[in-house]
């Protein structure tokens, strides 16, 4: 949405709002999460779903806040259909109906337009699962001045290409990486970190040309990979799209020694999916069941908040479940601190608030690395075959937060 339009849809919700101010004081605490339940990004919105049917019967039963009594908390679940159209209405909707917080995860796409008008409805919103530079930046953020409304956590652009360069030199495959970055914000992005933290590893990025998503040319891509003799490859894709090249590329002819792709690479259902044999098969991780982290309202640690996905779900936990969770902590522990039921006093104990959760604590109230955003740790990961023959994600590169315990190794004959 273009920017003025967001701002005059901003006047009309902010009315809207404030009319229900004094009917929002006596109901329900209101959370709208909005998700991609469906179209590409829906492996994104899986633990979303997940962790509203965890909690939203809870929550509705009742929460003790310190100020203002024991008080139901209605989270609602919205899909964002993968489409930041969609994820813009979604917003628009729930700010008229009355909402207290947003929260809103998964890439760019989602959190971008939904923190646009949230911004301009003056309605409280937090993001995450997009790297911070995309959402702030992205969306023309000041940087000494930031946003009024809306926050965001999650790691940035320099731990992806910190712990991509460092896996890739320490694979020893040669000094070309091949990069796939499609035309959209975070390709931009990513294109905009890679060089300079490859160059730093002795390592070159070769450029095939940008990957055009309206109408991608995944064999013309993987016929230059191949023909300039690239073994790596990196690059930023939703897992359909990951899938798609990596088919096109075996027809070709084309398979690399290695590759991380952001996005795509984040979920064992896509790992499963990939004609990788002899493929090692890195990616960034943002959580895991070794984060050394508690919830800060059920007391859960990370490795029992795996355990119980496995075990309602039986499928293996995913990096997304750890944000999932902590957008809900997050909520939950805002919404029992604040002193009134208003927006203007939502958003300030969102100021203000130091949250435990299973990705560690989330504050807003530095300006480290940014106003308005808080940065969680990272480390650089290779999934492996666990013992039942399931693709596990382990820890392979602790290096940029060593306090996160390693728990795999590179494989023989790399590293």
């Amino acid at each position: 949405m273009k920017r003025r339009e967001l701002l005059a849809t901003g006047l009309t919700l902010a009315a809207a709002g404030g009319s229900r101010a004094a009917q929002a004081q006596d109901g329900p605490m209101r959370v709208a999460l909005i998700s991609p339940s469906t179209g590409a990004l829906a492996a994104f919105g899986a633990t979303n779903t997940y962790v509203h049917e965890l909690f939203a019967e809870r929550l509705a039963a009742g929460l003790p806040t310190a100020q203002l009594g024991q008080r139901a908390l209605q989270l609602e679940l919205h899909d964002a259909g993968s489409s930041p159209a969609q994820a813009a209405a979604v917003a628009r909707a729930v700010a008229q109906q009355g909402v207290h917080l947003v929260l809103a995860s998964a890439t760019p796409e989602i959190c971008n337009p939904v923190s646009d008008v949230c911004e301009a409805a003056g309605l409280p919103c937090v993001t995450t699962v997009a790297p911070w530079q995309a959402w702030f930046d992205g969306r023309k953020g000041e940087r000494n001045k930031g946003f009024q409304w809306t926050y965001h956590f999650f790691v940035g652009l320099e731990d992806f290409a910190s712990i991509y360069s460092s896996l890739f030199a320490r694979a020893r495959l040669g000094e070309l990486v091949g990069g796939i970055w499609p035309d959209d914000i975070d390709g931009e992005a990513f294109l905009g970190v890679m060089p300079q933290a490859m160059a730093q590893q002795k390592l070159r990025l070769f450029d095939p040309g940008r990957l055009q998503m309206a109408a991608p040319d995944y064999t013309g891509m993987a016929t230059r990979l191949r023909d300039a003799g690239v073994q790596m490859v990196t690059g930023v894709l939703p897992p359909p799209v990951a899938l798609e090249f990596f088919a096109a590329a075996r027809k070709v002819g084309y398979q690399p020694r290695m590759a991380s792709i952001a996005k795509a690479f984040p979920f064992p259902e896509t790992m499963a999916e990939l004609p990788a044999s002899g493929m090692a098969l890195a990616n960034e991780m943002w959580w895991s069941p070794a984060w050394p982290f508690r919830s800060g309202w059920t007391d859960a640690s990370a490795a029992q908040v795996a355990q119980e996905y496995e075990k309602r779900t039986r499928r293996p936990w995913v990096q997304t479940l750890g944000f999932s969770h902590a957008l809900i902590d997050l909520a939950v522990q805002v919404l029992q601190n604040t002193p009134q039921l208003s927006r203007q006093a939502v958003v300030q104990t969102l100021r203000r608030i130091k949250a435990k959760t299973v990705l560690g604590p989330l504050s807003f109230s530095g300006r480290f690395p940014s106003l308005n955003v808080c940065s969680v740790p990272a480390v650089g990961g290779l999934w492996q075959r666990d013992a039942q023959g399931r693709w596990a994600l382990e820890v392979v590169d602790n290096s940029r937060s060593p306090f996160i315990p390693v728990t795999g190794r590179m494989p023989e004959g790399m590293g």
